[in-house]
């Protein structure tokens, strides 16, 4: 019998970096340049509307976190899972034990069906928040660190429509910068957005396929 070749190999790049260091606009661009993307947040999404973890949510953490629609409101969820308090921390483990597994589950399947696409795409970017605590780090080809200094990242988090005590409480809840940048195999710093940041993308992508 022939020996068939092997296919093309996938590169996955797995995005990480403080909380609004502009990781999911780094994902856009590189979406625009041929890249399939893997948005955990949108999975979080689909994952939390599933009637099973609404009935289990509202067990865990009480009515209040449904509203009636039967959708989780999010923003009462931060609430009670995001801080440095043992209550906060063990909610937020509850949580975790519960939508991590299957946000990872639906994740496998759509780099799979990626994997399978004709033609392939130039690469695909898992754009997770806790790509590394959630160890989906395996998943991965390399690990880009997106950066930005303190007072950029508060701009943007105001954006969103969170104060700096926000800002400090969901990344109480992350691995420390320090630590994601000694497990990152690449860098790139998203302080000048625009032309500055897509020139350096342009040289990382050129830099990854030679």
């Amino acid at each position: 019998m022939t020996q068939s070749s092997s296919p093309p190999s996938l590169l996955v790049v797995g995005l990480v970096g403080g909380i609004a260091s502009g990781k999911s606009h780094v994902a856009s661009l590189l979406e625009q340049r041929g890249a399939a993307i893997i948005d955990a947040d949108q999975l979080a999404h689909a994952v939390l509307r599933r009637p099973l973890n609404v009935r289990r949510l509202r067990q865990l953490f009480g009515p209040q976190i449904v509203d009636a629609e039967e959708n989780v409101n999010r923003q009462e969820l931060a609430q009670l899972v995001f801080g440095d308090e043992a209550q906060a921390i063990h909610r937020r483990s509850q949580l975790e034990g519960l939508v991590h597994p299957q946000i990872y589950a639906v994740a496998v399947k759509q780099l799979e069906e990626l994997r399978q696409r004709t033609p392939l795409p130039s690469l695909v970017v898992i754009d997770a928040p806790l790509l590394l605590e959630a160890g989906w780090a395996p998943l991965c080809d390399l690990i880009l660190f997106v950066d930005a200094p303190l007072e950029i990242r508060q701009q943007r988090a105001a954006q969103r429509g969170w104060d700096k005590q926000d800002l400090q409480a969901r990344e109480a809840a992350q691995w420390s910068l320090d630590r994601k940048r000694q497990e990152a195999t690449h860098f790139i710093d998203s302080t000048a957005d625009g032309p500055h940041l897509e020139a350096a993308l342009d040289r990382l992508l050129a830099q990854l396929s030679s």
